[in-house]
């Protein structure tokens, strides 16, 4: 483990030089023209509660022209506009009969050569100038940085007191200072922080006797799923509803939560026995679809922390996917928190239209459908075997 975790260390600092050495000096007094040109710009708009998130994409030419891209809920767009400089700002206007209008009385705001501020209607973002290839080096980073994470936590114990205790509180002033205003973040980072917490005194005390406990560990995965159902049907499109289906299933199969305890290995990591790989994978596709269709902009990333959880579990140690799960998703909600502009800066856009989320909502759905029939019919049997014994 040592050895897998100096690698993985010596990788990430190579990643993080990477992703820091094109950071682009401030300007003095704002963009010129041909300074945007050619360039991509990338922001993600939080909406309200229970309307998921706005993903924009920019691309700037020379001739004057601009491609607008967004991306929320059910609206998928590219169109081509107008850009000109305005002072510190860049104007951008929509055409006669375009449907994205969202830049004509918005403000985008000079803040230094790699940042705008988008302001509209009492709303703001930031938009980050965005490079292709520190993008996906962030992508990776995140990826293995969640994965040492979870191997620190299984191996090293008083390291869970302090992720998990220590500095979600000392960290706070921090966070804040960010204006990370959406209450909605904030509700999810400090569950999932507290669901970590849970599984650390399971792991390292008596609580872990306790049937309370088990059932809270199995509750926290579950409620988790029906908040974001409840979600995808206030979209109301046919994907989301098919996605929320999918959910529905994952939650009602989940089984065997009284069996969750710590083991007897040095590591004292809490196993969920009755966890199948099945199960996971589903699961693992209900929610990259859920994060696909409600949450554009960060599609990829969550895809990352999704498989920094499944590996290990699968690869490294079985029956520990709930801990591992718990560990990256909290992990990486307290980095988003510290650095949200390596986040927003470094979105890898994936492909999206009605036709793919249609696919996505259906393989959500099937997925889960199939294991739930797989599930149920074991259960019968296993029901008829009892009866006749």
């Amino acid at each position: 483990m040592k050895t897998q975790s100096s690698l993985i260390t010596k990788t990430m600092l190579a990643l993080l030089f990477l992703l820091f050495s094109n950071t682009g000096l401030a300007l003095a007094n704002g963009f010129t023209a041909h300074e945007i040109a050619g360039t991509v710009w990338q922001g993600t708009l939080d909406g309200k509660p229970g309307e998921g998130s706005l993903f924009y994409r920019l691309e700037f030419q020379a001739d004057g022209t601009v491609s607008v891209m967004r991306q929320s809920g059910g609206f998928n767009k590219t169109e081509i506009q107008n850009w000109q400089i305005a002072g510190n700002q860049v104007e951008i206007r929509s055409n006669p009969g375009d449907e994205i209008t969202d830049f004509d009385q918005a403000t985008l705001t000079y803040t230094d050569a790699e940042q705008m501020r988008f302001e509209s209607d009492g709303s703001f973002c930031n938009f980050h100038k965005w490079y292709e290839y520190r993008a996906y080096l962030h992508v990776l980073f995140v990826l293995l940085g969640l994965m040492l994470l979870n191997e620190i936590c299984r191996h090293y114990k008083y390291s869970n007191y302090l992720f998990w205790f220590i500095l979600p509180i000392a960290l706070i002033p921090l966070f804040a200072s960010y204006g990370v205003t959406y209450w909605f973040k904030w509700v999810k980072l400090y569950s999932v922080v507290g669901a970590a917490a849970l599984f650390t005194l399971i792991r390292f005390t008596r609580i872990g006797d306790y049937k309370w406990a088990r059932f809270g560990a199995a509750a926290f995965l579950a409620l988790n799923i029906a908040e974001a159902v409840t979600q995808d049907f206030s979209m109301g499109n046919l994907p989301n509803i098919l996605n929320a289906i999918g959910g529905i299933l994952s939650i009602i199969t989940l089984a065997g939560w009284m069996h969750i305890q710590a083991d007897n290995s040095k590591q004292r990591d809490m196993i969920w026995p009755a966890m199948t790989t099945f199960w996971i994978i589903a699961y693992d596709i209900w929610n990259i679809v859920f994060v696909y269709l409600n949450f554009p902009g960060s599609a990829t990333a969550q895809a990352m922390v999704l498989i920094a959880a499944t590996l290990p579990s699968l690869f490294i140690k079985k029956g520990t996917w709930l801990q591992a799960r718990a560990f990256t998703l909290a992990g990486s909600f307290m980095y988003y928190f510290c650095c949200p502009f390596m986040y927003e800066s470094n979105v890898v856009p994936l492909p999206r239209n009605d036709e793919l989320m249609l696919l996505a909502g259906l393989a959500s759905f099937v997925a889960n459908g199939a294991y739930a029939y797989l599930f149920f019919r074991k259960s019968k049997e296993q029901r008829l075997v009892s009866a006749i014994a």
